[in-house]
């Protein structure tokens, strides 16, 4: 599940910020990484995402210090959409 923002002149939402994209990235492939996890503790992607996942989690971690508020409130807005999708 992908979130993309119109960047239409014409459309009301602004596009998201170069940094808030990044996180969403981030936070995808957190999200993969678990999933590798679930599936096969076996599987060498498994194993590749358990070696990643912390990397993911700093980076993730580092990124949202540097944040704006309104870069903030754009990122949780965008996770809750994505959780609200997933449940």
């Amino acid at each position: 599940m992908f979130i993309t923002r119109s960047s239409d002149s014409g459309s009301a939402t602004k596009p998201s910020s170069a940094r808030v994209a990044r996180a969403l990235e981030i936070h995808r492939s957190v999200v993969a990484c678990n999933a590798h996890i679930a599936r096969s503790s076996d599987s060498t992607h498994a194993l590749t995402a358990a070696l990643m996942l912390p990397c993911y989690k700093a980076e993730f971690r580092n990124l949202v210090l540097v944040l704006t508020s309104d870069e903030e409130r754009e990122l949780r807005y965008a996770l809750d959409v994505l959780c609200d999708c997933a449940a």
